[in-house]
């Protein structure tokens, strides 16, 4: 495709009202038309991920065509039962994590849902875009962090846990950036035993993991375990 791996073109689609097109037959079609605009739309969005300019002149939050396109996007995860639409919708709206503000929250909440999908890669792919909410590299890393926990993404995220070699990767990844910016939450409190199962095995050894798990860690530790001691000396 035109887009594919290209700015320059990506850039040219957004400015000819491309987006806009993109949006209206995402949401009138069906089949291949409607699954080919979308592949166009995830590697539009996977430019904009990797170029600021790109992604601030094309997905402005006030901007229509940006904003037609995100809501198809998210009709696509939430109301698609074709894991091939939800998957590349689920990456579109991943590769657009640093555009979107803390309060919206809306756009946060249909990827976790997604995280009991029992798809596994629709699962995993969920867990991969929330990965992108919640990295150190995303501004609003803390406020996305707390939204994910809020919406009961934890739960869901430990299970994918058990799930295939990927999912166990990036459902670590998610939930050491949890722990990390909100290690305080009872919301995490079974994941310092996850955490500390995946360090005695082999996926340590994964050059995103090794030093991402003792760190996440040592950090809910810094928080579980002072509250374990203010529990008992309240309680005598």
């Amino acid at each position: 495709m035109l887009s594919k791996e290209s700015v320059s073109n990506s850039r040219r689609i957004t400015e000819t009202k491309g987006l806009l097109c993109l949006a209206k037959i995402i949401e009138k079609e069906t089949g291949d038309l409607q699954l080919n605009c979308l592949m166009t739309i995830m590697e539009i969005t996977a430019a904009a991920e990797l170029n600021a300019d790109l992604r601030r002149a094309a997905f402005r939050t006030n901007s229509p065509a940006a904003k037609a396109v995100v809501e198809q996007l998210l009709r696509l995860v939430q109301e698609e039962s074709s894991p091939s639409l939800q998957v590349a919708a689920i990456k579109s709206i991943g590769s657009l994590a640093r555009t979107f503000p803390a309060r919206e929250t809306r756009i946060i909440n249909p990827i976790v849902l997604q995280l009991g999908n029992k798809n596994p890669d629709v699962a995993t792919e969920a867990a991969v875009a929330l990965g992108k909410f919640a990295c150190p590299e995303n501004f609003l890393c803390v406020e996305h962090s707390k939204a994910i926990i809020e919406y009961d993404g934890v739960t869901p995220l430990l299970r994918l846990l058990r799930a295939s070699d990927r999912a166990q990767l990036h459902g670590l990844i998610l939930l050491c950036y949890l722990a990390l910016h909100v290690g305080n939450s009872e919301g995490l409190e079974r994941a310092r035993a996850a955490l500390e199962g995946a360090a005695r095995s082999s996926l340590i050894q994964h050059p995103s993991l090794r030093d991402l798990i003792p760190k996440a860690i040592s950090h809910l530790g810094l928080y579980q375990d002072g509250l374990h001691s203010f529990r008992q000396s309240y309680s005598t």
